[in-house]
């Protein structure tokens, strides 16, 4: 997620005004609409989870369409080793303010900050980093994710991340132990954006207008708590893969494989990579500035490998372990511990960008033993195999075809702005990538999902 798409505390806090909405089950309005509408909402994302919690507490007839077994979408919780794990979105990002605390708080959920000041890293050889050499490297991602940022383009042709920060090129560092800095600064922009350097958009990674949040939670129960909660008494009908919608008449027709549904109005929270694969068949067709808009946001890609252990052979209090590399894809450049949250001895390695892609097509043991290898390097060849290993492929998933957006060369928040934009006062898109409103963030896709249901209200 770019430090185009960071925000001010300022700025959330006008965003949360404007979409005053109710937060939980039972909070809404107890008076009637002037017109009870009969809305479907393609997807049980937190976008669609978002929407149709509005307009259900609002007193409108809302029915959920969802392709998955399940609800949660991109938010995915499972049992790992006896604990709740989220294998995809993971992180309440700057908990202040944001709209998904209190519905944490709700859910009897508690939150575990994490901080990047309580990073261990190493080498490629396996030698651990001066307290020194580890501020420097800070010192270089402050500087890259500042929005005032010395690196950010003076001039109007955007040119790629890589080509603007120098820090970011091995090529242009002089020693093998600043290539490897660089590498793994490249690999923090990936697995921050979902793109690699050479893609992200300079103007739209600086062209923020606030700070990223130095504080970030993790949520011992998983984010299906959170999702589940909102769900309680919505009508979703699950493994409702929609095929197509179409305009008729007054309403909207949204059919899947079995049934069709006819509605006043339906919100539209597919994930980017299922837009540009065309899976579903809009009649008439998006209007060209959405086609427009989804062929130009970056599709990103975050994976992860999660080892467990028998026990824990790192530091115990390291919320991050963070390793050098020689090699362009690197397993291992961030790997989040569960120890000191959780008391259970499992890693979490993240790799984003076209990294992920490529190792994303190994075998889950090839991938375990990519990690293990840095992990040897790190702290000895003694330390136990792995009890248990899962893996993410969020990019073959075929209900997701990827992770979360981002903005490339030529790409901009307009982009954004107008993939939310209603059509035909009818089709309302909402989710990550589809608003203005901290786009990729999983408090965005929230804020996204209640401003199409505000739209919808005020129609």
């Amino acid at each position: 997620m770019s430090a185009s798409q960071a925000f001010t505390r300022r700025h959330l806090l006008r965003l949360l005004g404007a979409a005053a909405l109710p937060l939980l089950p039972g909070e809404g309005r107890a008076q009637a609409p002037a017109r009870r509408l009969n809305v479907i909402v393609v997807g049980a994302g937190l976008a669609g989870l978002g929407a149709a919690r509005a307009l259900h507490d609002a007193g409108h007839r809302v029915t959920v369409l969802e392709a998955r077994a399940r609800t949660g979408g991109r938010m995915h919780t499972v049992t790992f080793r006896g604990q709740r794990l989220d294998m995809g979105g993971a992180w309440i990002h700057g908990p202040e303010g944001n709209p998904l605390t209190p519905l944490a708080d709700a859910a009897g959920i508690r939150r575990m900050p994490t901080y990047d000041s309580r990073s261990v890293m190493f080498d490629a050889d396996g030698r651990r980093l001066t307290e020194a050499e580890t501020t420097a490297i800070f010192d270089a991602v402050a500087q890259l994710i500042a929005h005032d940022s010395p690196f950010a383009p003076r001039g109007g042709r955007d040119v790629s991340l890589a080509e603007a920060v120098p820090l970011l090129d091995p090529t242009t560092r002089s020693s093998p132990y600043e290539k490897r800095v660089a590498r793994w600064l490249s690999s923090y922009v990936a697995g921050y954006a979902g793109g690699d350097a050479s893609e992200v958009s300079a103007q739209a990674w600086f062209g923020g207008e606030g700070e990223i949040p130095e504080e970030n939670h993790l949520l011992a129960q998983g984010y299906n708590a959170i999702t589940d909660l909102m769900a309680r008494g919505l009508d979703i009908r699950l493994r409702q893969a929609v095929r197509a919608i179409r305009l008729v008449g007054s309403g909207v027709v949204v059919a899947t494989q079995s049934e069709a549904f006819f509605a006043d109005r339906v919100v539209v929270t597919l994930p980017l990579g299922l837009l540009k694969r065309g899976e579903v068949v809009f009649d008439p067709p998006l209007p060209a500035g959405h086609q427009g808009a989804i062929a130009r946001i970056g599709n990103g890609l975050l994976n992860k490998i999660v080892l467990a252990f028998p026990r824990p052979f790192w530091p115990v209090e390291a919320h991050y372990l963070r390793s050098l590399s020689d090699e362009p894809d690197n397993a291992a450049p961030e790997i989040v511990s569960l120890q000191p949250h959780l008391n259970v001895p499992v890693l979490v390695a993240l790799i984003g960008g076209s990294a992920a892609q490529r190792i994303e097509m190994l075998p889950d043991a090839a991938q375990a033993d990519l990690v293990m290898g840095a992990l040897r390097r790190m702290f000895g060849n003694g330390i136990p195999r792995p009890v248990e290993v899962r893996v993410t492929r969020w990019s073959r998933d075929i209900h997701a075809r990827g992770a979360y957006s981002f903005l490339p060369v030529g790409a901009s928040v307009d982009d954004h702005a107008t993939l939310a934009r209603p059509i035909a006062g009818r089709i309302f898109l909402a989710g990550e990538a589809a608003t203005t409103e901290a786009p990729s963030y999983a408090h965005g896709a929230l804020l996204g999902g209640r401003r199409a249901a505000a739209e919808i209200a005020a129609g």
